[in-house]
């Protein structure tokens, strides 16, 4: 393995670490609107709703990453 890449799976592993953390503020702003919403705040569950919705955009791209740095790691004789 050379250097480069090694610094291309380091630098895939801190965007995976990313990404991930973006999902589950995604995650996170739509359990915060089912509360909201089942406590009669439709305001607020509508505000939180609006605001992940821009956030599913990084729920697929993990899974491609994690599998794309499997691939770095294989031994290929």
């Amino acid at each position: 393995m050379t250097i480069s890449k090694v610094f291309q799976r380091d630098l895939l592993g801190l965007v995976l670490v990313s990404l991930t953390a973006l999902v589950a503020l995604y995650v996170l702003l739509n359990m915060f609107a089912l509360f909201a919403y089942v406590n009669k705040e439709t305001q607020i569950a509508s505000t939180f709703l609006d605001q992940s919705f821009y956030l599913i955009v990084f729920v697929i791209p993990p899974y491609f990453i994690e599998k794309y740095i499997k691939h770095l790691n294989a031994v290929i004789p």
